[in-house]
């Protein structure tokens, strides 16, 4: 009966210790965000969390997750910015004054991101940094 305590608190020990090694990590090497997928009512489904920027993709990790590996992936070539609007009443009961709302579209799936206008700078400069599709490669 012993052994089993001490299992279920080898269990809880790294649970505790994955959380808190995903959540210090990633919170100093990306930008705070409120990411949802569209279609969804007013106010509803807005997860917390970060999105980290790379080369060829931005990642968004859930600040609630116990996954090792990223949420959602955005490739670069395959996200478009579709719209921008303001947050509304209900929403600014849990986003931020300063946020605004950006739509994208990621290969026929709708997403909304709240971000901040530098949040949305950099998100802008991460797509207009991509090579055209359209660019065909000289032989």
């Amino acid at each position: 009966m012993a052994w089993l305590l001490y299992f279920l608190a080898a269990v809880a020990l790294f649970v505790v210790t994955a959380v808190v090694w995903r959540f210090f990590t990633l919170r100093s090497q990306g930008y705070p965000v409120v990411v949802r997928r569209l279609p969804n009512s007013d106010g509803r489904h807005w997860r917390h969390g970060i999105l980290k920027y790379s080369g060829h993709s931005a990642r968004f990790y859930k600040l609630r997750s116990l996954r090792p590996a990223s949420d959602v992936v955005l490739t670069r070539l395959g996200t478009a910015i579709v719209s921008r609007r303001e947050i509304t009443p209900r929403e600014s009961a849990f986003l931020e004054d300063n946020v605004h709302v950006v739509e994208v579209v990621h290969r026929k799936t709708h997403w909304e991101i709240a971000l901040d206008s530098a949040g949305d700078t950099a998100l802008v400069a991460w797509l207009e940094s991509a090579p055209s599709e359209r660019r065909i490669p000289r032989r």
